[in-house]
């Protein structure tokens, strides 16, 4: 399974992309919306995982833009701006999971795992 990561941060990008390797994914990168959105036109994607607040097209424009095309690839929405909630979920309910920052990895895999449909275990 293949995962984009579009964030800003390269250190977030980074951690990220190592834990999802170690968990037998391939992953790739992107450092704002407008790279991401090329990225995912350009290949297939299992699942975005998605900053809200970056440069270039953020990531609730990001989304708007790949919902309105028709695409309802499952979504992970990280944000310290919990009150950006709100507006990703009126965008698109469909396919989302919410991940504050700072992000505990633990976390972010119950979500990897719900979204994808997979089977839930320890670790």
């Amino acid at each position: 399974m293949k995962v984009l990561i579009v964030d800003d941060e390269p250190s977030i990008r980074y951690l990220f992309s190592e834990f999802l390797k170690m968990k037998g994914f391939d992953t790739d990168e992107a450092e704002n919306g407008m790279e991401g959105l090329r990225k995912f036109h350009r290949d297939n994607y299992d699942l975005l995982i998605l900053d809200i607040k970056m440069g270039f097209k953020n990531g609730i424009e990001l989304l708007e833009d790949i919902r309105r095309q028709g695409y309802n690839t499952p979504v992970i929405v990280c944000t310290a701006y919990k009150h950006l909630e709100e507006d990703v979920r009126i965008t698109s309910s469909e396919n989302v999971e919410f991940l504050e920052k700072p992000v505990d990895l633990q976390k972010l895999w119950e979500k990897v795992e719900k979204l994808l449909g997979m089977k839930t275990n320890a670790g």
